[in-house]
């Protein structure tokens, strides 16, 4: 993602998925920490596009914004998805 977000609430963000995932995520990633995280589209992909290659997976922990007034649906979302790892533990705080 790019660094040089607007504003807190990601406008101008950009992502696109390699065209191939990285060696390390699907062999080595153990833990992900996603930090500010607001539930925006992008965002979401990102979180998703992790939890569905990284197949050694143990922790993948979402940091949200504490204003956060949709964290019941981003939480609900985010679980439903699909992941490589049977192992994964989903944490959110």
């Amino acid at each position: 993602m790019d660094d040089d977000t607007p504003s807190d609430y990601g406008d101008g963000l950009s992502w696109n998925p390699p065209s191939s995932v990285p060696q390390c995520m699907l062999s080595s990633l153990q833990t992900f920490e996603f930090s500010g995280y607001l539930g925006i589209p992008k965002e979401r992909d990102v979180a998703v596009y992790i939890l569905q290659n990284a197949h050694c997976l143990k922790t993948a922990t979402i940091l949200s914004k504490d204003y956060l007034v949709e964290t019941l649906d981003m939480i609900q979302e985010l679980a439903r998805s699909p992941r490589a790892s049977t192992a994964c533990r989903l944490v959110f705080n």
